[in-house]
Parts: structure tokens; C-alpha cells; sequence
């Protein structure tokens, strides 16, 4: 009797037959070619050629990527008589609030004209005047022009607040930053608001650019 990879080879064999295509080996190749019922041999498929899509040698991108980050502080006031300075008032803190923390800041410059493009986290600690922890994180995409002036916009998250909730917000900054001897100083004014609230925050820091990694 046949054994079943006979059986597996026989039963190959007539598909193949079937289907007019013969697989002849090729002699010192590194792959098969494959052969028609009218006697043409055709190489294998082979994986596709993809040098195309390379960049070609000694190319330059119109940009360079910069890193802006560093420290920021400054305070935030509660617009008004609404719900977020009713909250200050409650929780024994006035009106002003002081705010510390990083800005973490990437920058693409195009090497052309036209505006730099930039992306911002900025997480911050609030009232520690009046010995609260109030952590707040905002996120902004924004521009900045070849003379400093910028603005942004994104959302702001306020994990704690000062009645020990969170809120949520959306931020509307603009500013300008400094030329200091290759120490850029930033001037920012933000807007956040939301339906319990306006408040004002004013930022000011410093930052060393860095050519992004």
C-alpha cells in the first residue's frame, strides 16, 4: 500500500497536472523557477524592490526638529464671582493661585519661510501658598513666527481642584519669547475656561533650544 506522503505527492502532482504547470528546480539558484504547460520557464516570485521608496544619498529635509523644554512659573486668577472662585473662597485660598512646573515643548523649523510649528505639554503644581496640592496638565498645538510671537490652543486638565474634584477645560494661549544671548525667555498668557469658570494664567521661564533626538 501507498504511504500517505505517497499518497500527498500523487495527489500534488495531478493538481499541478491539472492546471497545466510542471515545478522544474533550477540548478545553482537560490529560488525554483516555475514552469508553464507551454514550456516557458519565469523565475519565482520574489520579494518586492522597495529601493524606490528610499531617500536617495545626501538628502536634506526642508526642517530641523528642536526641543524648547524647561521650567515654568507664574499664577493663575479666577475670572469673576463664578463657581471657580466661589471654590477658592470656600477652601481658604484667594483669588490668585501660584502655579510651578515644566514645559515640555517640541518644535519643527522649517528652513524656509513661514511660521515654526510647535507642540506643548505643560504639567504644573498650584497653591502651595496655602498649602495645597492642585496638579494641572495642559496640551496645546500652536505657532510661533520668526520674530517670537505665538499662539496655541489645546485642552487643560485639572486632575484635583481646589475642592478636591477635576475639571476639564480649553486653553487659549498667546505670547512672545525672548532672545536672550541664545537663551530664549518665554512670555505666555493663557485663557482656560469651562462651564464652572474663567481663569487667567501668566507663565514666564526660560529654555536652552536643543536639536531634537
Amino acid at each position: 500500500m501507498m504511504s500517505n506522503r505517497m499518497w500527498a505527492s500523487a495527489l500534488a502532482a495531478a493538481l499541478l497536472a491539472v492546471a497545466g504547470i510542471t515545478l522544474t528546480p533550477s540548478t545553482g539558484a537560490a529560488w525554483p523557477l516555475w514552469r508553464t504547460g507551454r514550456g516557458s520557464a519565469q523565475p519565482a516570485p520574489s520579494a518586492p524592490d522597495t529601493s524606490a521608496h528610499r531617500l536617495p544619498p545626501g538628502y536634506q529635509p526642508g526642517y530641523v526638529e528642536r526641543d524648547l523644554s524647561g521650567p515654568r512659573m507664574g499664577f493663575t486668577a479666577a475670572l469673576g464671582d463664578g463657581a471657580v472662585y466661589r471654590t477658592l473662597r470656600e477652601n481658604d485660598m484667594g483669588r490668585l493661585v501660584s502655579q510651578f512646573g515644566w514645559q515640555f515643548e517640541h518644535q519643527v523649523v522649517p528652513l524656509g519661510r513661514g511660521p515654526q510649528l510647535i507642540t506643548e505639554a505643560i504639567p504644573l503644581i498650584g497653591g502651595v501658598e496655602y498649602g495645597k496640592f492642585i496638579p494641572s496638565l495642559t496640551l496645546a498645538l500652536g505657532a510661533r513666527s520668526r520674530s517670537g510671537y505665538e499662539i496655541g490652543m489645546g485642552p487643560s486638565f485639572t486632575a484635583v481642584n481646589a475642592a478636591g474634584g477635576s475639571s476639564v477645560g480649553l486653553v487659549f494661549a498667546v505670547g512672545k519669547t525672548l532672545d536672550y544671548s541664545g537663551v530664549c525667555i518665554p512670555i505666555n498668557f493663557a485663557i482656560a475656561t469651562n462651564p464652572k469658570g474663567t481663569r487667567f494664567t501668566l507663565l514666564v521661564g526660560y529654555s536652552i533650544p536643543r536639536v531634537a533626538r
